[in-house]
């Protein structure tokens, strides 16, 4: 099954280079070379929340529960600057915190926006849920292991966070430790030599085992968006790093739409049906951990 997709694969790659476009990746900014690592932040479980992105799974109130909206429409960005940003599920905020190893404290709003009449109804619903309970103190708790968060209010009532993004998504070596083929990991000739370097501004550089490579990628929920890399250098190595490299140099379509999801130092994005044949997602991990 894997030989019969990789083969696919390859003779979609030996069809020739794609025409340039309008979506042509412009080249990013030069690697530093200087080793990624976290601004210092509180220790615990705050310490978990503070420069990662949070989606909300739920929230309880007086013992009922609401589920969040699909697709991580509603979720927070935890940042080291004494902020939290994201999005209720129809709206967007921006809200001052102060993050202890225990306890979210949370800034009043500065405004209090109104639902957009375009957002559907279950998304209105829980909007207004996360509103009322995203704010004032908040006592963190670990709900199962560092990838999942409760915020509690004095009453009780909680807000339930997974994982979405890993510390340090931006600016961080993710080495491309395999390829994800239909339901088979496939790793790849070139090892840690194959990293993706991911920047704010839209730009991925990095290198495909052999040659460095500029790209473009984005983020919307959990979706991973990754443009068609271009090579930077001409270089050859052995058959098998150049097989792989051209793998990931000619996918079916350009840009390559995959849902995600994170571990604390890794993650993975799986091919999306609606893509079509051959199918696979990426697996990273990053190189400093």
């Amino acid at each position: 099954m894997v030989g019969a997709l990789l083969a696919a694969l390859l003779t979609i790659a030996a069809c020739g280079a794609p025409q340039k476009g309008t979506n042509e990746p412009k080249p990013g900014p030069a690697e530093s070379g200087i080793a990624w690592s976290p601004p210092k932040g509180p220790g615990g479980a705050g310490g978990l929340l503070v420069g990662a992105r949070w989606i909300a799974q739920w929230i309880t109130v007086d013992g009922r529960t609401t589920p969040a909206p699909a697709h991580a429409a509603a979720w927070v960005d935890f940042g080291y600057d004494g902020t939290a940003a994201g999005s209720y599920g129809c709206t967007s905020f921006r809200r001052t915190t102060h993050v202890t190893a225990g306890t979210l404290t949370l800034g009043v709003p500065a405004a209090q926006p109104t639902t957009g009449s375009r957002c559907a109804a279950k998304n209105r619903a829980f909007e207004e849920e996360f509103r009322t309970i995203f704010s004032g103190r908040l006592k963190i708790v670990r709900r199962v292991d560092d990838l999942t968060i409760d915020l509690k209010n004095p009453r009780g009532d909680y807000l339930a966070l997974k994982l979405l993004w890993p510390k340090g998504l931006f600016g961080r070596r993710w080495q491309v430790d395999h390829l994800a083929v239909a339901d088979t990991t496939y790793p790849l000739a070139a090892g840690k030599a194959v990293y993706f370097v991911f920047h704010r501004d839209g730009t991925v550089t990095g290198n495909l085992g052999c040659n460095d490579f500029t790209s473009r990628a984005a983020f919307s929920g959990d979706v991973f968006t990754l443009y068609r890399p271009t090579p930077t250098t001409h270089r050859t190595c052995s058959k098998d790093i150049m097989r792989d490299e051209q793998i990931m140099l000619s996918p079916k379509n350009d840009p390559r739409s995959t849902r995600f999801r994170a571990m604390t130092d890794s993650w993975e994005s799986d091919h999306d049906p609606t893509q079509g044949l051959p199918e696979f997602g990426y697996g990273f991990t990053a190189l400093d951990r």
